[in-house]
């Protein structure tokens, strides 16, 4: 991206250096711009049209937009798609402002922390982060729309259960230390934990999964000294990877997480498992063809529920 010399041009630079990693949702006015490659992206994602500022100039710019007042079905489209979206919002009135409109990003979405409703109403839209302490590999989740809080833990060299645990949770995002690779490119078992809900991969920073940082920041959150009434005080690895969600959850979001109180500790060993494959087979939740009515699932053959948390808490 190149910088162009007017001054709103280098203010939308100042604020994409910031948010390299997302698109940029810059407000002008009545609309949402997008600029550069950001503008490409979108425009082929959302196919609205790509146009150019400064069409006149050799350095033209690309560009496109969406009214604001529609802004959210284009946000959960691109969210649905994977990528990470920062909204910038104009502080203050145009009218009165003396010199350019003072900006902002005031959130940044990610597939895993979206509460947009035009998602889907009876699935969780789990946030999910890996961390590995020793020989010991913790999971946890967070339904950041309800509040849904769990984690468990088991070993590392247990990758038969991490992929299970994937397959059942079916997460939209997963954290993991940024200088440790999550999977491998030609990872086929990643690949096929369900179909086409591939969830996104978020390298983060490696500090923030460390238990000396993750684990006190859970206990602030719940205002306990100890996370001995959660069922984590023994298992820092599960403590660690819940830390790092409330960790990325609080960098990318504004307002209070007041409704995130507390966090179930599980352990599929006390529990009767059914694998993802069996799942499937079964049509517990889902038809096994796409295109198939979702009547034909037990879910749907159950599912009286009225309310989506309703439905959720039913799935």
């Amino acid at each position: 991206m190149t910088e162009a010399s007017t001054p709103l041009m280098r203010q939308y630079a100042a604020i994409k250096k910031q948010h390299p990693n997302a698109l940029l949702f810059f407000r002008l006015g009545d609309f949402y711009e997008l600029f550069f490659d950001d503008a490409v992206v979108a425009s082929r994602e959302l196919q609205i049209t790509l146009t150019s500022r400064n069409k006149e100039k050799e350095l033209a710019v690309p560009m496109c937009g969406v009214p604001y007042h529609a802004a959210e079905g284009y946000l959960a489209k691109l969210l649905r798609k994977g990528f990470r979206v920062a909204i910038c919002e104009q502080m203050e009135d145009p009218k009165v402002a003396k010199k350019i409109v003072r900006r902002e990003v005031t959130r940044v979405l990610t597939p895993g922390t979206s509460t947009d409703a035009s998602l889907p109403s009876e699935e969780n839209n789990f946030l999910a982060a890996i961390a590995e302490l020793g020989d010991r590999a913790g999971l946890a989740a967070l339904d950041l729309s309800t509040g849904e809080f769990r984690a468990t833990e088991f070993a590392v060299q247990d990758r038969a259960r991490l992929i299970e645990e994937l397959g059942h949770m079916r997460p939209r995002e997963v954290l993991y230390p940024a200088a440790l690779p999550l999977f491998a490119a030609t990872d086929t078992d990643v690949a096929a934990l369900s179909g086409d809900r591939r969830f996104t991969e978020t390298p983060v920073e490696d500090w923030a999964f460390s238990p000396d940082y993750a684990i006190p920041l859970l206990e602030n959150q719940f205002g306990v000294l100890s996370l001995e009434g959660f069922g984590l005080a023994t298992r820092p690895a599960a403590a660690t990877a819940a830390g790092a969600i409330l960790h990325y959850v609080r960098s990318t979001q504004r307002g209070t997480l007041d409704h995130v109180d507390r966090i179930g500790f599980y352990d599929r060993q006390d529990c009767l498992v059914l694998d993802a494959v069996t799942v499937r087979n079964l049509e517990l939740v889902e038809p096994l063809f796409s295109g198939t009515g979702s009547e034909v699932t037990l879910f749907r053959t159950l599912d009286a529920t009225l309310t989506p948390m309703g439905k959720r808490l039913l799935r």
